[in-house]
């Protein structure tokens, strides 16, 4: 798989995010990414271990490294210092393309679109794709569950259909895919090119659609959801149920442990009732395929088993707690 014949570098940054990652990868490389570049710290539940298994299957299309912050804990951001260590690794230096995304994003295609190449043949050739970002909800999910994440959540967290009815818009994030020649800063949603409307490339959205220089040579990181989703859009799995939430507040995001309050918020916007959108459920015959081929391995299945067990013993953990019963109180958990 490739990207009109070149590799394609997948980039990413994790921490306990163990029981996605074989969904994800697969996912992704069927789209037509060759290669993963993975950075992750402190994970307590297998994550690590699971990456370095598939490197060890795979070692040319995966390479894990812990992020350079955690040698560094006062210097820069944790997305941010990993891409500017990726930018020194040999594999990204020579990757025609780069992607940047999270393992709770799933860049899903429409239609008949299957492959990156597919995508292209819709919109024409461009140099910078900024695909947007849609969040979906927990759908009433309270427990995790050994099941794709694309099976489980198929609500999206705003009602997008009535929006788009009113002709009103709705801002939100995006995540780009651009060829590694264009210049500017590496950041987590898009490259930053002041001036990239004068360099002679080609910056479009999901729709196909030019983008224009007020976004182009800028840094904004958001555009409207309706209008430029017409043959990809990224659905974001950002809260998943209760529990899996309630893990994540623990790891050290979505507010902290220690900020039940900015969780809360966190969890009512991101579970707001929206749209059905099945678009993209389960895992293409292409996805399949790798997915069944890494959890045939042995070694890497007892890791990923292992992994549901630890998160499971470390959710009972959290909820013999005062702030992990109030985010029980919180998520609806007890309900």
């Amino acid at each position: 798989m490739s990207i009109g014949g070149e590799k394609a570098l997948l980039l990413a940054v994790m921490r306990n995010e163990g029981p996605y990652i074989i969904e994800w990868m697969a996912h992704h490389f069927a789209l037509g990414i060759d290669d993963l570049l993975v950075f992750t710290n402190f994970c307590t539940d297998n994550t690590d271990k699971i990456l370095d298994r598939i490197e060890e299957i795979w070692p040319h299309r995966v390479k894990h490294q812990p992020n350079p912050k955690v040698m560094f804990p006062k210097q820069g951001k944790w997305l941010i210092m990993a891409l500017r260590f990726a930018g020194h690794f040999g594999r990204y230096q020579s990757a025609p393309w780069v992607y940047t995304t999270d393992p709770d994003e799933f860049l899903n295609f429409t239609g008949d679109i299957e492959t990156f190449d597919d995508f292209f043949a819709k919109t024409g050739d461009a140099d910078v794709v900024s695909f947007t970002s849609i969040a979906f909800n927990s759908g009433g999910h309270k427990h995790a569950k050994d099941e794709l994440v694309t099976k489980m959540y198929t609500q999206t967290a705003a009602d997008l259909a009535t929006a788009a009815v009113e002709n009103r818009e709705v801002l939100t994030a995006v995540k780009t895919l651009y060829r590694n020649k264009v210049q500017g800063a590496r950041r987590p949603h898009r490259p930053v090119t002041h001036d990239f409307s004068q360099q002679g490339f080609k910056w479009i959205n999901g729709s196909g659609q030019t983008m224009p220089p007020e976004f182009t040579d800028s840094a904004y990181k958001a555009i409207a959801s309706n209008g430029t989703r017409d043959y990809a859009q990224i659905n974001h799995y950002s809260i998943k149920s209760a529990e899996e939430f309630i893990l994540k507040v623990d790891r050290g995001d979505g507010g902290q442990n220690d900020r039940v309050g900015e969780s809360a918020r966190y969890w009512n916007t991101a579970n707001r009732q929206g749209n059905m959108d099945t678009r993209g459920v389960g895992l293409s015959a292409a996805a399949r395929e790798i997915y069944d081929f890494l959890m045939a391995d042995a070694k890497l299945k007892a890791l990923y088993d292992e992994c549901l067990e630890l998160r499971h013993a470390r959710f009972t953990e959290i909820m013999a707690t005062e702030s992990g019963q109030e985010l029980g109180r919180i998520t609806g958990y007890y309900d």
